[in-house]
């Protein structure tokens, strides 16, 4: 079977697991490749395949917008798909909403597996550098990654169609306190955009920001400049090896995850 799996990665957790997910479904001798999703490669659209595996991870409760984009730009002609997430403390219902918009989409859901990870947004936002949250937050992961990746894998063999999960049983509350708390103290994630800066003297132009960037929304003009076009995953920020990407005074002392660090 060919399988084309397409992932969103910020700090690299996502990007961990397709790995993963990529060697177990070549060991179980299908033909696979693996894609990281970017404006770039929405534009490409994908190629024929079987089965169709999208990655993302769980950012403020939502999965990430070119995510949705790609789902929305096919046809799926009643292929497979499958689902796979990378979350901090929750994911609420983005897992259910994504295979939503597959099932309008024309395609055929045929499982998904979730991972717990450390949540980066909290970490950038809330950990201060060797407190206890960030200790915390770091030792929040998922167990035994292999053997639920294999068990996952030999699960899509079935070729079962798979129902979306129910709601979870906290986003009620969520969605009528949380999201009146984010709005009161303009507090969503997007109001982070237009804060991002680089500090010139001591960004080393490495280029990591510019190449990493999924939505292209970071550029060299003689120092580092930050667009609006941004999905607020963190990638810059998390992956500058000076620390030098700040968000306003949000982040001049928090953690930074720039690796898989548990597995």
């Amino acid at each position: 079977m060919k399988i084309s799996i397409h992932y969103y990665s910020g700090a690299g957790n996502t990007k961990f697991i397709a790995k993963k997910l990529t060697k177990a479904l070549k060991g179980d001798g299908h033909t696979v490749q693996s894609i990281k999703i970017s404006r770039e490669s929405n534009a490409k659209g994908v190629d024929n395949f079987d089965m169709l595996g999208i990655g993302f991870p769980v950012y403020f409760r939502e999965a990430p917008e070119l995510v949705v984009d790609l789902l929305k730009s096919l046809d799926g002609a009643n292929k497979p798909v499958f689902f796979f997430t990378t979350k901090g403390l929750y994911s609420g219902n983005a897992v259910r909403d994504l295979m939503e918009v597959a099932a309008q989409q024309n395609f055929r859901p045929a499982g998904f597996i979730e991972f717990f990870m450390p949540g980066t947004d909290f970490l950038i936002l809330f950990a201060k550098k060797n407190s206890w949250m960030e200790g915390f937050l770091k030792r929040i992961h998922s167990r035994h990654i292999d053997e639920k990746i294999n068990q996952f894998v030999a699960s899509l063999q079935n070729e079962s169609t798979t129902k979306p999960p129910r709601p979870k049983w906290y986003t009620a509350f969520d969605n009528f306190i949380v999201k009146k708390l984010e709005d009161k103290y303009d507090n969503h994630h997007r109001a982070y955009i237009g804060q991002f800066y680089s500090k010139p003297e001591t960004c080393i132009e490495c280029m990591k920001c510019v190449n990493g960037c999924p939505r292209h929304n970071i550029a060299l003009n003689g120092q580092i400049e930050f667009g609006l076009d941004c999905d607020v995953c963190f990638n810059c920020v998390h992956n500058c090896p000076t620390e030098s990407i700040q968000i306003g005074t949000i982040t001049q002392d928090k953690t930074r995850y720039k690796k898989v660090e548990l597995l």
